[in-house]
């Protein structure tokens, strides 16, 4: 689990700063948001698949949503809310099973 938290460190820290030359910056935001979601979820409940759950479930609204009033429903939307949540989700978890075993 420690080397997952370390991998998946310094790309949620690349997401989150914005360094995104390759990407467009609506993905760096859809996975900073997911992240951030995720990791409230699973730190009020210590239950990261539930919160990752929960977390694509708001994307897919927000995506069919975007299909009806904005830009249309895009998979790479959801790969980034995906990313983010699964980031934030597990290592959030791995910093509550450290401190709470």
């Amino acid at each position: 689990m420690r080397a997952f938290i370390c991998l998946c460190f310094p790309v949620f820290v690349m997401f989150t700063c914005g360094c995104g030359f390759l990407v467009a910056e609506d993905k760096w935001n859809h996975f900073a948001f997911s992240a951030s979601i995720t990791s409230v979820a699973t730190a009020a409940t210590c239950e990261p698949v539930e919160s990752v759950a929960v977390t694509l479930g708001l994307g897919l609204l927000k995506e069919i949503y975007d299909s009806w009033r904005g830009s249309g429903f895009q998979l790479t939307d959801l790969a980034a809310d995906l990313a983010g949540a699964a980031t934030g989700g597990f290592i959030t978890a791995g910093i509550c099973m450290e401190e709470f075993p």
